[in-house]
């Protein structure tokens, strides 16, 4: 075997430059082939202490090391270079034999020396300028969930964001895979156990290695910081938005840093406007930040675009969050029980559903609201005094109008959505309906509800026909 040949003797040495014309072949099998071998070989030279350099070898030895690590590093780089290869086993086994190195690195040591300039090279690969990277980052991520790969990963990431404060532009294609990367480091749920989470073995250590929460906190914090005063482009912003007020806000250090970067995100308009609501509503909650007129901006948001659009759900969940308390103007709840009302009319069968059980919830919460059910119902558009397109709720006059949307809805072609819309007719319940369940609502999952449904056995007009065989 070729491993066997090379550690038997140095005279065999140049069977390594045979290995590494396997992995530069052009034959995709080869190529694994010669992955494999080659980390074979990487790991005896390793365990046999045949590679390192140490203090007491001759001249020649000394020489012939360095020409090993010289193969080392050139093997590093065609790894690096293969993660962007077109076949996907050769990507998946290149950054899986790369951070194997890094592994290999930190065995027999005494103290903590985590590989950080093997570990940058691999990092900055995964932020490349021009090729996306996702894919890698994925693969990544299963090495993230340990604590010296979440903190050198934010470390490197730091060191990369410090330089770019003095550079004028970073490609969109960087900033995107710099989300992707930021998004697979999750905060730690725990600090400091007896049990080590490394990568790197730390069997021969004098002093084990733990993450500090304080110092990881700070880190974290700077990192995302630093990248969010980047100039995101839109398609990166939505994603930020989308993790922002779960996996970001509530552990920095001061969360109240972001409140100019959400107000900005939020003065963008549409999806993002929406998008940017949770973290905001994070911290007028959480620190008692003052944003002026937040409801009346969510109310402007309440539109058949974003209700009907791929957000929907999103929208819906915090109309339920923001709205739920009591102590909410009762002209506020009216203005968008009316409002969404109106949109349910041209609404999604889904959304229609949503906005029913919304509007109900909202007059059990509300018992004032319960003059829209019993106020007369208009016979021409034009007579209901709601005005739809105005901005601010305390100017619509929804209170002086009525829920004639919803009793419009009594009719639908969709039984379920009928039957609710119904329960206006009859004393509402003291309980709120369960509106979470209703946001994995499709219009799939009613027709096989419908199927299941029981229906009593009416007496028929005429007989039923036999059908004689």
């Amino acid at each position: 075997m070729i491993v066997e040949k090379i550690l038997q003797s140095k005279k065999n040495a140049n069977c390594i430059l045979d290995l590494e014309k396997a992995v530069l072949s052009n034959d995709e099998g080869d190529i694994l082939s010669g992955i494999n071998t080659y980390q074979e070989l990487l790991n005896e030279l390793h365990n046999r202490n045949m590679i390192q350099i140490t203090p007491g070898l001759d001249e020649n030895e000394v020489k012939y090391r360095r020409w090993l690590a010289d193969r080392k590093n050139d093997f590093v780089n065609n790894l690096l270079v293969y993660l962007n290869h077109t076949n996907e086993q050769i990507q998946e086994t290149s950054i899986d034999v790369l951070m194997a190195l890094i592994k290999l690195e930190g065995v027999g040591r005494e103290v903590w020396n985590f590989p950080k300039e093997l570990f940058g090279k691999i990092i900055h690969e995964l932020l490349s300028a021009e090729v996306d990277q996702q894919a890698n980052i994925l693969r990544f991520q299963k090495y993230a969930s340990h604590d010296d790969i979440i903190m050198y990963t934010l470390k490197t990431v730091k060191a990369i964001l410090d330089i770019f404060d003095k550079t004028e532009e970073v490609t969109n294609i960087f900033l995107a895979n710099l989300f992707y990367l930021l998004n697979v480091i999750k905060y730690p749920k725990k600090f400091q156990t007896d049990e080590p989470n490394t990568l790197l073995p730390q069997n021969n250590l004098k002093e084990p290695f733990f993450l500090k929460k304080k110092f990881f906190c700070k880190l974290f914090s700077d990192t995302w910081l630093k990248f969010l005063k980047l100039q995101l482009p839109f398609s990166v912003l939505k994603k930020v938005l989308l993790i922002l007020h779960k996996r970001v806000v509530p552990y920095l250090q001061n969360p109240c840093l972001l409140l100019d970067f959400l107000t900005d995100s939020y003065d963008r308009g549409g999806i993002l406007s929406l998008l940017s609501l949770s973290s905001l509503f994070f911290l007028i909650d959480k620190y008692n930040v003052e944003y002026p007129d937040f409801f009346q901006k969510f109310y402007s948001l309440t539109n058949a675009e974003i209700i009907n659009g791929k957000y929907s759900a999103r929208y819906f969940y915090l109309c339920d969050l923001f709205l739920s308390s009591t102590h909410v103007p009762a002209y506020l709840i009216a203005a968008f029980a009316k409002k969404l009302s109106r949109i349910a009319l041209k609404s999604k069968t889904d959304n229609i559903l949503r906005i029913i059980v919304l509007v109900i919830n909202f007059i059990i919460r509300h018992k004032s609201l319960t003059i829209m059910i019993h106020q007369e119902i208009p016979t021409d558009i034009s007579e209901d005094p709601f005005k739809f397109e105005e901005l601010d709720p305390a100017r619509s006059c929804a209170m002086d109008s009525s829920l004639w949307e919803i009793k419009t809805l009594q009719s639908h072609i969709i039984p379920e959505i009928a039957r609710k819309a119904k329960m206006i007719n009859h004393s509402l319940p003291s309980i709120e309906l369960e509106f979470h369940t209703t946001l994995d609502v499709s219009m799939d999952s009613l027709y096989k509800k419908e199927r299941k449904r029981k229906f009593e056995e009416v007496a028929l007009a005429v007989k039923r026909p036999v059908i004689s065989s």
